[in-house]
């Protein structure tokens, strides 16, 4: 499954921001990526969140689909993630997306 625009979009942006701009992103406070969303969301607008929040949910419902591959081979992220945290990140991302 081909990868939307705003999947990497959201991956680039995502490895900007995260240690310069959001330092505690990695924290298990249910709001700690909300601003990274937040900032994703007024430079892409609204419809890169849908389509973001719609691959995701295709990906998390594959049970077969490798996170782990994929974000490394299409993600803009240079570093490396692991699929329970991919998976984790996703779901973060959906929670977040289905506030408004």
């Amino acid at each position: 499954m081909r990868p939307p625009q705003a999947f990497y979009d959201f991956t680039l942006q995502f490895h900007q921001d995260l240690d310069l701009v959001y330092p505690n992103w990695g924290s298990d406070s249910p709001t700690a990526r909300h601003d990274i969303y937040e900032s994703f969301r007024q430079r892409f607008g609204d419809e890169a969140i849908r389509e973001l929040n719609v691959f995701f949910g295709r990906l998390l419902s594959d049970e077969n689909a490798d996170l782990e591959d994929l974000w490394f081979k299409e993600s803009k992220a240079d570093w490396v993630i692991s699929g329970e945290g991919i998976r984790r990140l996703f779901k973060d991302f959906q929670a977040w997306a289905s506030s408004f």
